[in-house]
């Protein structure tokens, strides 16, 4: 596990993230993007029937719902406060500091999935890079908020000039972005994105799924499969101080790495 942090000129709202330095290279082309994305007001029918269900039965979990969180050789773990982290071999953690106030907004996890060529095909094994950024927020103790949020993350993208759709994700209702962007060397496309969303009790826990693992349809391969196996295993520390719906909840620098930066 490599840490490093970064500036991010971003808010601490539930409804907006920043798609600055992901550290991942997928681009779609303007012209495709425009013409392959349905807009959020194209959604099929059914999203409701999605929000009656309990997608946690495998993660991502509340404190109060695991025996133990102490990191141990074989499930190593992150403590960041409001989210506990399962560290992923050859992963790299990536936390982001807002510019206005350096307080932690987000942890992101940039995961290297080794994808190896059937044993019958010439072909050498591939590597593909996804970014996973999260961040967990106060929410309603009745749930709901993602429902409120998702129109307002779907607008932001539509007036920035992107799309925005909602379907069927392994957490219920999934969003799917195209952000404009244009990279340092100049290039100008579209970055794609998946939101995966997960409400606990009185909390919103938010995974935004940048790289290759957002423009996988199938989300058993191997590239999906890591990250969603990452955003499972997280454990949220709610904390039982008053918070408005869509407060962003406190993250820590974890206390090996704080002792690290004050010896250095």
């Amino acid at each position: 596990m490599i840490f490093k942090r970064g500036r991010k000129r971003g808010s601490d709202s539930a409804a907006e993230d920043s798609t600055e330095d992901v550290g991942v290279d997928e681009l779609a082309e303007p012209a495709e993007a425009a013409a392959e994305e349905p807009t959020a007001e194209d959604e099929g029918e059914g999203l409701e029937a999605l929000e009656e269900r309990d997608w946690r039965s495998s993660g991502p979990y509340d404190i109060t719902e695991v025996d133990s969180i102490s990191s141990t050789e074989e499930s190593p773990k992150i403590d960041l406060g409001s989210l506990i982290l399962t560290a992923v071999p050859g992963s790299e953690l990536r936390l982001q500091v807002a510019e206005e106030t350096g307080e932690i907004v987000s942890a992101m996890l940039v995961i290297e999935t080794i994808v190896e060529p059937p044993a019958s095909a010439n072909q050498q094994r591939q590597t593909y890079s996804s970014a996973l950024e999260l961040g967990a927020y106060a929410a309603p103790r009745s749930g709901g908020l993602w429902a409120d949020l998702r129109d307002e993350i779907s607008r932001n993208a539509t007036e920035a000039g992107g799309t925005a759709s909602l379907g069927e994700g392994p957490f219920g209702v999934e969003l799917r972005r195209l952000i404009p962007v244009t990279t340092p060397d100049g290039e100008e496309g579209y970055q794609p994105s998946r939101m995966w969303v997960a409400e606990g009790p009185r909390w919103l826990l938010r995974g935004i799924v940048y790289g290759q693992a957002a423009i996988e349809e199938d989300t058993d391969s191997p590239v999906v499969a890591d990250v969603l196996d990452a955003f499972r295993q997280v454990i949220v520390r709610r904390g039982d101080e008053a918070m408005a719906p869509g407060d962003l909840l406190p993250l820590t620098m974890p206390s090996n790495v704080s002792q690290e930066l004050e010896e250095s």
